[in-house]
């Protein structure tokens, strides 16, 4: 039994996407709130015209499939890594871009969205920080629902002449791609050589996780990146030695203390981070960073916005509105769902083998789930996790290197026909959805 249980595991999942879309249908004719806009496995299924995009992520795909697991195994750590980088962004342009380029933009530009935002934010920063602590509900709704670190930052690439879709799509794509090498890298760190072997084994499944559709282009994407890098430098700060500790300690301060001014959510998405310590049992270089982050709080107040103040002014404006209507029990059970459409079959299926795992990638995946747990039964992430969850997404997908670290008897780690069947389903998973779902990012 313990040897189909990847299979069996995925097998549920898979069933499980069309269950909750029925149950959510019903509810629906039930007159229930759902605001579902276009979620998998919520949205109306649709068949889009094959544009160039999906053609090349076909053939990114199939090459990945083909030579992923060796060049994953055989490749120099280095030269792996911008490989891995490279992959992932061709193989999130594609998925993006699935019929024209301007699809990559096309989500920021939503009336929703930070953009509207940026000129008044632009020309008086301070009277933005005030006006969105004040009356949130003047503003658009992702600007509302979300600290102002993300909207000042595209003012201040407006400033600089860098403004408009097209550079904001750049910078969350960019930064949402380099996750994978900020995860792996960490893992590595933390895992010494066991870490590394786990990394290289799940490289090929993490470059086409289903998640990359939505790094393309949201801008919880970014959000990803910023944490992710952020417990990276942690990593490399609490396991080497000299100048070069005390400088990443620093610079993981400082961006783990801009992260909750990029999203509240990475309040308690945060506690990825632990991992760190916890593997290493190094509590110093967390404990300096930690007093950064603090320092980082009370600077973003005395300039005008208190941490405190602007989740309490969201909660009010989030208790006011549609949102706080939606089903509570409907929204716990398809969070999880949405998170396997995130970290893809091979991820779901790497969780039955949990055992195989490094203690590096397990606790880093834990804490993931956790995190994730707490957002879905606090009641407080209803719908739309397959973005605001890719923060924790890119540290639960490498659990994959598990199915590939075992495939067969006699067989290399990562070479057997079974891993590829595996990576092959990691692939038209998220062909189908992009191809398939109404997605709304």
């Amino acid at each position: 039994m313990r040897r189909y249980a990847p299979l069996l595991a995925a097998v549920v999942w898979t069933v499980s996407v069309p269950l909750v879309w029925w149950w959510g249908r019903w509810l629906q004719d039930q007159d229930e709130v759902l605001l579902l806009g276009g979620a998998p496995p919520f949205a109306g299924l649709r068949i889009t015209e094959a544009g160039w995009g999906t053609l090349a992520a076909v053939g990114v795909a199939a090459l990945v499939v083909w030579r992923g697991p060796r060049l994953a195994r055989t490749l120099r750590w280095g030269v792996l890594l911008a490989v891995g980088w490279a992959t992932a962004l061709a193989w999130t342009l594609a998925l993006g871009a699935s019929v024209r380029w301007s699809d990559l933009t096309e989500p920021l530009t939503n009336e929703n969205d930070y953009l509207p935002a940026v000129p008044g934010a632009s020309a008086d920063p301070s009277g933005f920080l005030a006006t969105l602590q004040s009356d949130p509900m003047s503003y658009p709704v992702h600007v509302r629902g979300h600290p102002p670190g993300f909207t000042l930052l595209l003012a201040g690439m407006d400033r600089v002449g860098l403004g408009g879709a097209g550079w904001a799509a750049a910078l969350v794509i960019l930064a949402g791609t380099s996750a994978v090498v900020a995860v792996a890298l960490t893992i590595r760190l933390l895992g010494g050589a066991a870490g590394e072997r786990t990394a290289r084994a799940a490289m090929p499944a993490v470059v086409l996780a289903p998640s990359a559709i939505w790094v393309a282009t949201s801008a919880d994407a970014f959000y990803a990146g910023v944490l992710a890098w952020g417990t990276a430098l942690l990593a490399v700060g609490t396991t080497s030695r000299g100048r070069a500790r005390w400088a990443a300690v620093v610079g993981a301060g400082l961006l783990l203390g801009w992260a909750p001014f990029l999203s509240y959510g990475l309040l308690h998405m945060g506690l990825v981070v632990l991992a760190v310590p916890i593997v290493t049992r190094r509590w110093w270089p967390t404990v300096v960073a930690g007093l950064l982050v603090v320092a980082t709080l009370v600077a973003w107040g005395l300039a005008g916005f208190w941490l405190w103040d602007g989740i309490a002014a969201t909660h009010e404006a989030w208790s006011n509105g549609k949102a706080s209507a939606r089903p509570y029990g409907y929204f716990l059970v398809a969070d999880i769902v949405l998170l396997g459409a995130l970290i893809g079959p091979a991820g779901v299926g790497g969780t039955a083998r949990w055992r195989r795992l490094d203690p590096a990638t397990a606790w880093l995946a834990a804490l993931a789930i956790v995190a994730a747990a707490a957002g879905a039964f606090g009641g407080f992430e209803r719908g739309e996790v397959e973005r605001v969850w890719l923060p924790l997404a890119c540290w639960i997908v490498p659990v994959a290197g598990a199915l590939a670290l075992g495939t067969g008897t006699g067989e290399r780690p990562g070479d057997g026909r079974t891993w590829r069947w595996w990576l092959g389903a990691q692939a038209a998973t998220a062909i189908a959805i992009e191809t398939l779902v109404v997605t709304p990012w």
